[in-house]
């Protein structure tokens, strides 16, 4: 999974009955050999979705049903058991069971023997205040009638013992929506869908958008692609985004050769307003599957942004596909959604992704040097937001527990140093032959979707085929808790640390972190913006430290008080979808005067102490540098 926080974070202060369910109901005089969950998107109740699970015979006198607590990709407690209500039992004569609720996520039915179905209600977690701790891509949306986004870990569940077994998904759905998905489709008409799935685990690694149909599909060589967007404005176009995709696509197949094995990948891109965006925190992302992914962006987004955010984002969920869905441990393989126990590899399954995500732009020659030295950058200074000294394996193994979990998000910063480091590392031993690539694509050889390996072994085994100095270092830095000295591992590139342009974000900031102003009284106690630091494009329009901000293309910000959050957003967000060609104001109080500065957006970048390649490196820096990013 990625996940991304929107910056302008940074800039606040701070009545159906039973029988309605009939269209639902199994009417087949066997019991068959799978689980049948049946999913009615047209029978609607306030915003809720009916759900039926039939199982096969039950011979056991008890049993639990089970909604996940968490899923593969996430890594915290996620409860999706809160978005069911309305539990209930049926026996074949339509006699309802006793059933306890025993938590949040599992109920025990009674007289099992006699269960033909059970039914509930689930609510989208786009909606209420709970929904809001749930990351939106692997979350659910309800929009009837427009589009449904079906992350289906939280609306079917599996029965104690029968997480093995297979499933048949029904989906009655509005006319006017088609189904875009990786699940394997049986059956498919105008109203209803029936797909297959060999286990639990293939229900949920397998999303479903229903929408009004916005798709492209394409074959590159010997791997099929398609991508699905709902854009409620209908905006955005999926044939729009196809030549970026396909640019991408080649790029990470070319790059990852001989452990690509993916045949099929499909992109399921779910465009939320500004309003849900908020909603969420400013969270969007993706969530990886075997052969799919999910991606949440907002609509306002321009088609630039929107296009550089999906090459970011979804390839970082592509790469998932080498890790963990095809290299995983035992952990990973037979998951349990209830009683998690976490690997110990986080450094591999993100840190390893989400390096790979951008090392093959410019292995690719998508982006150059400099851009690729300003990512690194901008991970090392995220990084040091976390515990430095934190065993990065012990972090992992714990990671739904606190302390762990505060820190979680250093698993795509510090984990992504942690494989530079390696790779290098490699490459320097190899005489720049090798890398971390060489050590994904043999445990690719020797591992699979059906093959895992032992979460204590994997260190070892990756020390057997490489070095003893990569066995030090993940016994000091990964294993251990002594922080990298990253300027160690940029001299034997030719790298060093010295002054640069760096992009930022949006014209709202100073450095890629930070915000061009900040919240300070003046002599009466009230809180204003005072503007600290310049970038080129406020610089360009006449801005001063100095002036207080007082508001942004022609919206004047509120008093700046918690309860005013909102309306401070308000202001703030939409500079977020600029493209540089955007004409807009600042005003400014500078002095007694009050003025509008007037420009436009362009590339706003600022100087700063970033990485740069050193002129002083020797040939064989320079020398291991090209084998690093190029080879």
């Amino acid at each position: 999974m990625k996940k991304l926080s929107s910056k302008f974070a940074l800039c606040i202060a701070a009545t159906f009955l039973i029988s309605g369910c009939a269209a639902l109901k199994n009417t087949t005089p066997d019991r068959p050999d799978y689980i049948q969950a049946s999913v009615d998107l047209v029978a609607m109740n306030d915003d809720r979705v009916q759900v039926q699970i039939t199982p096969p015979k039950i011979n056991a006198e008890e049993i639990t049903f089970y909604i996940p607590q968490i899923v593969p990709g996430t890594y915290e407690y996620s409860n999706f058991g809160r978005f069911v209500e309305n539990v209930k039992a049926y026996d074949s004569n339509d006699n309802e069971l006793s059933i306890e609720a025993l938590d949040q996520n599992s109920w025990k039915i009674s007289n099992a023997k006699k269960l033909d179905r059970i039914t509930y209600w689930t609510s989208d977690t786009f909606d209420g205040p709970e929904g809001s701790e749930i990351y939106p891509m692997g979350g659910t949306n309800y929009k009837e009638g427009e589009t449904f986004l079906l992350n289906l870990h939280s609306m079917i569940g599996y029965f104690e013992g029968m997480k093995e077994a297979s499933y048949r998904l029904r989906v009655r759905s509005p006319k006017n929506l088609e189904a875009f998905t990786s699940l394997p489709a049986l059956s498919k008409s105008d109203t209803l869908d029936i797909f297959s799935a060999k286990r639990y685990f293939h229900i949920i690694d397998n999303p479903i958008l229903y929408s009004e149909p916005n798709t492209v599909r394409f074959d590159l060589d010997d791997i099929k692609v398609g991508m699905a967007i709902y854009s409620p404005t209908g905006v955005h176009k999926a044939t729009d985004y196809e030549a970026a995709i396909k640019e991408m696509m080649v790029a990470q197949k070319k790059f990852l050769g001989k452990a690509n094995n993916t045949p099929s990948y499909d992109i399921l891109l779910y465009l939320m307003g500004m309003d849900e965006l908020q909603y969420f925190g400013g969270m969007m992302g993706a969530l990886e599957h075997h052969t799919s992914t999910t991606a949440v962006f907002v609509e306002q987004m321009q088609p630039q942004e929107l296009t550089q955010s999906l090459v970011d984002v979804v390839s970082h969920e592509f790469f998932h596909t080498l890790t963990p869905l095809n290299i995983h441990s035992e952990e990973i393989h037979n998951f349990e959604y209830n009683t998690p126990l976490m690997s110990k590899h986080l450094w591999m399954y993100e840190g390893t992704t989400e390096y790979f995500a951008n090392l093959f732009q410019i292995n690719q020659g998508l982006i150059d040097e400099q851009n690729f030295y300003n990512r690194i950058l901008e991970k090392l200074n995220y990084s040091q937001r976390y515990d430095d000294t934190m065993s990065f394996t012990e972090m992992s193994a714990g990671i739904v527990d606190e302390p762990y979990q505060t820190n979680y998000a250093n698993v795509y910063q510090k984990g992504a140093l942690i494989n530079m480091c390696l790779d290098i590392l490699i490459r320097e031993q190899s005489g720049g032959d090798n890398g971390i690539l060489w050590v994904m694509q043999n445990l690719a050889q020797r591992y699979g979707t059906e093959k895992p390996f032992q979460d204590d072994a994997l260190i070892d085994e990756i020390v057997a085929m490489t070095y003893p100095e990569v066995g030090e270092f993940f016994k000091t830095h990964v294993e251990g808790n002594t922080p990298i000295d990253y300027m160690d591992y940029f001299s034997k590139v030719g790298l060093t640390m010295g002054e640069t342009e760096v992009p930022l974000p949006s014209i709202l900031f100073k450095d890629n972190q930070s915000p061009f102003f900040a919240p300070q009284p003046n002599a009466s106690g009230v809180v204003q913006y005072v503007v600290t630091d310049l970038n080129t494009t406020i610089e360009a329009m006449g801005v001063q430290v100095g002036d207080l901000f007082l508001g942004l293309d022609g919206k004047m910000l509120p008093e700046i008080k918690q309860e005013n959050a909102e309306g401070i957003n308000a202001v703030f967000t939409p500079s977020f979808m600029w493209d540089d060609q955007k004409e807009f104001s600042i005003t400014v109080q500078r002095g007694e005067e009050q003025l509008t500065l007037r420009g436009v957006t362009g590339t706003p970048s600022a100087k700063a102490n970033g990485v740069v390649e050193d002129p002083t490196a020797t040939e064989l820096a320079v020398a291991l540098r090209q084998a690093w990013l190029k080879k």
